[in-house]
């Protein structure tokens, strides 16, 4: 029997947290097993259970209400009920897991096939408690975006009001699982951990706390990704007004094995809280054990002293052996995570992180600031050869102290003379290329290229000045990628990010700007998921720095515009939209238009284009145009990149005089500023060349399509957008001469291409079929032709939607392959919707008289004289 009233309430506890995890329908049951014949026990066990389940709800209710559904047992949610049923979009698949609150569920979305974890309220009518919690996880997730968090997709409620929401659905094993089958080094646990530790830090940083770490909230998938769970418990820092009750019930759902002794006391929490759990957490994953039993009191813990890590891991632990001074670190960063009282703990998480890093790269833990000997030993064993190497140097330097003397003068002379000359290079590239715009830089000449040669080998004499180094890379590999030479540039700005990263004194806004270059470095290489993952990450670290810094706002704004770009890269041209217009809405709305305002028009405009509305695409570039005229006049490249646009908008509408006198302006000065050899000017040439093509200046445009082909090979690896683009021309300009073979191969190239750099879903893969389409038409193979066409129209109904020009055009070919196949009936229903979407979007087009003329000979084998005489003649639209 227990004596204390303390005790006997923390017995009572424990026993309310281990009934509470069990469905409502068996709680009796477990309730009798734990308490055994301890009766006052179970009252008070009974008593905590009631409380948890009180609420307003019931007592509003009428008396009639209240027997339907305390009587109606099918009204209270069981384990298997959902199974088979559809929830909006979502169809229930099978149960995933379940606790006192809520019901966890995998379910595939019915339109798209992915799967989703959808989770329910269990008997929400019972606790206006537990619904308030599930709202604010269901609130909670929404916050969060990280690749370590499980992220909310959806939410609504069933037609009896019982909540749900829609999550990401991992596929993976709790953390201490993980760790036991694929055990590693002790470096390669602490990176481990150190993705779960970073993950709660984005949460802390969004001022939310999980309360809730523990293993099977942490679940690690096949390819090694952390992805955090079940923020049913997560307390936002800035919440004001909650109810003692509400903040009791939450105390009550956590996981006592992992909660700190705050939480068991009810006193006041923090960042300092999850620190706690965190670090029983790698105690788990040191171990294989916890340091305390669940049941342990939190007067206990606070009196306790948990065994030292590496006096329970066994000699099995880890695949590489641990050193003593590695273990005696590990138990330093380990129990100082865990101590009981909150303000000897690593204060937060960034902290914890701080020292875990420090581990790694073998640098001393601020945990142990003050053992001087300690530090002295790290930094002997960083630098053992360098001290014996020292100790020479001196012991000579004692001989030879006057010549030495002389020496060093003069070396350091030529030190202050070599920086200056450094610092002057920096700012003499800077100035050169940019001169004043950052998005532009002259043709590149001998001159040019040996100074950056010489530029690229200077910075190796930087190791010094790891500042200097990085930002002398950066100003290089900036100017190589607007030179036209990615594949420098990556590697550049790779080493410039690698070492901003690798130590805490840089600036975040440095490794933000970071990041955005080289993200669109490895756009322009058409490593497209790998510039994604950067530039999203550079947004997230911009909306973190201080709103206080003036150029905060400016430079989220200019990261959300490279986020444009990538994702027009990858033809989401819907979010591209979304993006820019958000970054074109926070620029200030007073005072002249500035460079980045007329960027942001310019990238909108672009994604209009592609997503098919050109009139909104043509309004916004022209704008754009004036902007930089007014700032650079007639000759700058940026005016010819507005230029280029306008030119393929009238392309696209058919108004190819206008189309042609806008693109030989743009390539003009292109080729100008950049040289003949440089990827804008084979853009350019490719661009014009398309025209010439169909205005039939044969002749003309297969010089400038070879020639633009040729540059784009040298540049580029041959799996290139830009390759594709210039084959994909080069096919239709052989298909115009009746080459259709020719055509064919050009045609197969360039689908391949695009295949290989976008998957099977992208707008230019169904440009691709199509044009392939087309040249088994030219040779009259019209059953492979009609197969293509299909697919491309499946592509472009899917990428660029129903009304855009690619799928009017590619309707209108495949009612021409039915009709050559005498299949009537199909071919009307084709060729007259891509009749009625040309029509609207781009009526001066082409195709609209190759429709009609169609139109004119399906009427006529449907014996529909009517319509075939109104296809007989040029009609208005």
């Amino acid at each position: 029997m227990v004596n204390s009233d303390g005790m006997r309430w923390e017995k009572a506890q424990a026993i309310f947290h281990q009934v509470l995890a069990h469905p409502v329908s068996v709680r009796q049951g477990e309730l009798r097993a734990l308490c055994g014949d301890d009766p006052e026990l179970m009252v008070k066990v009974r008593d905590l259970l009631d409380q948890d389940a009180r609420g307003d709800s019931l007592l509003d209710q009428g008396i009639a209400q209240l027997a339907s559904r305390l009587l109606d047992v099918s009204g209270v949610l069981s384990s298997d009920s959902m199974v088979g049923k559809q929830l909006g979009p979502y169809r229930i698949e099978r149960m995933l897991g379940e606790g006192g609150m809520g019901v966890v569920y995998l379910a595939s979305r019915i339109d798209v096939g992915s799967s989703v974890a959808v989770k329910l309220l269990r008997d929400a009518w019972l606790s206006p408690a537990r619904r308030r919690r599930f709202a604010s996880e269901q609130k909670t997730l929404a916050q969060l975006n990280h690749p370590g968090i499980a992220r909310l997709y959806d939410a609504d409620t069933l037609a009896d009001g019982t909540p749900w929401f829609v999550m990401e659905y991992v596929e993976g094993v709790p953390l201490t699982h993980h760790w036991q089958q694929h055990k590693g080094t002790i470096e390669e646990c602490l990176r481990l951990f150190r993705k779960v530790s970073e993950a709660i830090l984005y949460a802390h940083r969004r001022a939310i706390i999980h309360r809730d770490l523990k293993p099977s909230n942490v679940l690690v998938t096949r390819d090694g990704c952390v992805k955090l769970l079940d923020f049913g418990i997560a307390k936002h820092l800035h919440d004001e007004g909650e109810s003692v009750d509400a903040t009791i019930t939450s105390l009550r759902a956590m996981t006592p094995a992992y909660a700190a002794p705050e939480q068991k006391e009810g006193s006041a929490l923090g960042v300092f809280t999850d620190v706690y759990s965190l670090g029983i957490l790698l105690y788990e994953l040191l171990t294989g054990k916890l340091p305390f039993d669940a049941s342990t009191p939190a007067r206990h813990i606070m009196e306790l002293e948990a065994a030292r890590p590496s006096s329970l891991a066994g000699p099995q632990a880890f695949t590489a052996p641990v050193t003593r001074s590695q273990w005696a670190d590990m138990n330093v960063l380990c129990l100082t995570a865990m101590r009981p009282e909150p303000a000897r703990r690593y204060q937060s998480v960034e902290a914890f992180i701080r020292d875990i890093d420090a581990f790694l790269e073998k640098r001393p833990l601020d945990a142990r600031a003050g053992d001087r000997s300690y530090r002295l030993g790290k930094f002997t064993s960083r630098h053992r050869m360098a001290l014996l190497y020292s100790a020479a140097t001196v012991l000579l330097i004692a001989g030879l102290v006057v010549f030495f003397t002389l020496r060093l003068e003069r070396a350091r002379n030529a030190a202050v003379a070599q920086a200056e000359r450094t610092e002057r290079i920096q700012r003499f590239t800077s100035s050169l290329f940019q001169g004043g715009d950052e998005r532009a830089g002259p043709g590149i000449d001998m001159k040019v290229a040996t100074l950056l040669q010489r530029g690229t080998q200077e910075v190796q004499s930087l190791s010094g000045d790891p500042q200097m180094q990085a930002d002398m890379r950066e100003t290089l590999g900036n100017i190589y990628r607007r030179l036209g030479n990615p594949q420098k540039a990556d590697e550049l700005l790779s080493a410039a990010l690698a070492v901003r990263q690798s130590r805490l004194s840089f600036e975040p806004k440095k490794i933000v700007e970071s990041l955005v270059s080289l993200g669109l470095a490895k756009m322009e290489l058409a490593r497209l998921d790998e510039a994604e993952t950067m530039v999203r990450k550079a947004l997230a670290m911009a909306q973190d720095l201080p709103k206080s810094d003036p150029s905060t706002q400016a430079e989220i704004t200019k990261t959300m515009v490279a986020l444009g770009s990538v994702m027009e890269a990858r033809g989401n041209y819907a979010d591209e939209i979304k993006i820019l217009q958000a970054a074109f809405e926070r620029e200030p709305t007073s005072g002249p238009p500035s460079e980045e305002l007329a960027e942001n028009i310019g990238q909108l405009a672009s994604a209009h284009f592609y997503a098919g509305h050109y009139t909104e695409a043509e309004a916004l570039q022209q704008r754009s145009l004036a902007i930089h005229r007014r700032q650079h006049g007639e000759d700058h490249p940026v005016v010819a990149e507005d230029l280029n646009t306008l030119g393929a908008i009238q392309h696209e509408l058919g108004n190819l005089h206008q189309a042609e006198l806008y693109f030989r302006k743009s390539l003009a000065i292109a080729e100008g500023w950049y040289g003949p050899e440089h990827p804008n000017t084979a853009q350019n040439l490719t661009s014009l060349g398309r025209t010439l093509v169909l205005e039939k200046q044969f002749d003309s445009a297969g010089k400038l399509l070879e020639r633009a082909l040729r540059i784009q090979e040298v540049i580029h690896d041959h799996n290139h957008p830009a390759v594709a683009s210039a084959l994909n021309e080069l096919g239709n300009l052989a298909a115009q001469r009746n080459d259709y073979v020719s055509a064919a191969k050009r045609y197969a190239e360039a689908l391949q291409i695009w295949r290989t750099v976008y998957g099977s879903n992208h707008q230019f893969v169904g440009v691709g079929l199509s044009n392939v389409g087309s040249a088994y038409m030219g040779q009259n193979d019209f059953v492979r032709a009609e197969a293509m066409y299909r697919q491309a129209v499946e592509v472009f109904v899917a990428t660029v939607q129903e009304n855009h020009t690619n799928t009017g055009v590619a309707r209108i070919k495949l009612g021409r392959a039915l009709l050559r196949q005498k299949r009537f009936a199909e071919a009307e229903k084709e060729a007259l919707r891509g009749f009625q979407i040309l029509s609207k979007v781009a009526p001066s087009s082409s195709f609209l008289a190759a429709a009609r003329k169609d139109l004119h000979a399906i009427y006529t084998g449907l014996n529909a004289k009517t319509e075939a005489a109104y296809y007989s003649v040029v009609v208005a639209p």
